[in-house]
This record gives C-alpha cells, structure tokens and sequence, in this order.
C-alpha cells in the first residue's frame, strides 16, 4: 500500500506503532501538525512524541474513542492567575501563573519565570479544590454518549487548548474537538450545544457549513441552529 494511502487511514485516536531506537513504542495518533507532516503520538506510559507520520504504522490496537491524558486533568484545577507555591532547588517560592502550557505552567515570581510540572503546583489563598480532572471526564463522557446517540461511533473526542472558538468538527480526522477552558467553565447546557452544534456539522458533512442542511440537522437533534461566533470549522 502506498505510503499516502497507508497515512490516510490513520486518524485521530488510532492505535499506531513505531520504532525508536530500535525498539517498538505503541500508543495513540494524538495531533498531527499539518504541512510538516509529523504527528504528536501519546504513549501507553502517557509520554507524548513528534514522529514523523510516515514512520508510524497501525499496531492492530482499537481506536482510542477520547483523548484525555493525565496532563489534561493535571493542569484542569489550575487557570492563569491563581496564586501558587511550589518548592526550587533553592527552595519554597511563591508567584502567580501567566500560561498554562501542556506539561507545565509558566509561573513568575517577582521578575523571574519558572516552568513548572502541575503535580508540584499548589493553589495558596484557602481556596476549595475545583475538581477540573472529574469536570472534564464527566463533559468527555457526556459528549460521548451524545455521539453515540447520534450515529457517530467511529469519531473521536478530542479538548485542545482554543480560546476563540468553543469547538470544530475535522471530518478528515474524524474529530470533534472542544475548547478546554469552554468545558471547564462553561454551563452544561452551553457545552452540551456545542458538542451537539458540532455532531450536527458531521452528519450534516463538510459541504453543508452552517447552511439549510446543518440548520435542519441542528434543530432535529436539538442544537441551537445558529453559528457560533467563536467557532471554525476545518475539513
């Protein structure tokens, strides 16, 4: 099989193998990275590697339905401005988050910046644990009896890390991705349509954008059939 054809039947959350000196590492296709044709694959140990996405082949693994790595419930209880302590090499400091990077948040104390793994933050000010690890399962889980429901076994539920637009439907990829902050803040009946506004846009296909036939399928399995304005779609 050609490479190009071979590539084209991995989507995201597929089972997938390569090798790395000379040993095989399995896991699943995570993101890929467009024109640079390398892919982000996670591990069964949860580590995360850029392989180039001719280099990875199918392992025989079934298809990974959510993506929500341990690092996503990590960093779920943090948001930029908390207030928080962890321990240096010289010692206990104390700042305040200004990024919330993938594996590590971008602290600064005083006139200094520190990139700091989420397992060694700890929230100061008294404040109540926010639960963000069970919040986001508990949208994961809701969004996937939701594309279940709706015919799309086989799609795959990804949070990306978005800002201005609260979701998109890649139907190459077979994806529908929500904005993680959107599923840790928003209501459960705005996050609830988002993930339907979404489903509507893979039944509806990629032609339809927010037409006569997405407003139909929309309102038939109970989204608000309108565009959302922080929304883009991406085929």
């Amino acid at each position: 099989m050609p490479d190009q054809q071979k590539q084209s039947l991995l989507f995201i959350g597929s089972a997938v193998q390569f090798t790395h000196k000379g040993k095989t590492i399995r896991g699943h296709l995570l993101h890929r990275q467009g024109r640079r044709r390398f892919a982000k694959v996670i591990d069964t140990e949860e580590r995360t590697w850029n392989v180039p996405e001719a280099a990875l082949k199918h392992s025989g693994g079934v298809r990974r339905s959510t993506i929500v790595t341990r690092h996503d419930e990590a960093r779920s209880d943090y948001r930029v401005g908390d207030k928080v302590t962890f321990t240096s090499r010289d010692g206990p400091r104390r700042g305040e988050i200004v990024k919330l990077n993938p594996k590590r948040a971008k602290v600064r104390c005083e006139k200094t910046c520190w990139n700091v793994p989420y397992g060694l933050l700890r929230r100061t000010g008294g404040e109540s644990a926010r639960n963000g690890a069970k919040r986001l399962n508990n949208v994961a889980g809701m969004a996937r009896r939701l594309m279940e429901e709706h015919g799309l076994p086989d799609w795959t539920l990804a949070f990306v890390e978005a800002r201005r637009r609260l979701g998109d439907c890649h139907f190459g990829d077979c994806v529908i991705r929500i904005s993680r902050a959107h599923a840790l803040q928003g209501s459960e009946e705005q996050i609830r349509d988002t993930v339907l506004h979404e489903i509507a846009h893979a039944i509806a296909g990629p032609e339809a954008g927010h037409g006569p036939l997405w407003k139909a399928t929309a309102r038939r399995i109970g989204a608000t059939p309108r565009a959302k304005s922080y929304e883009s779609q991406a085929s």
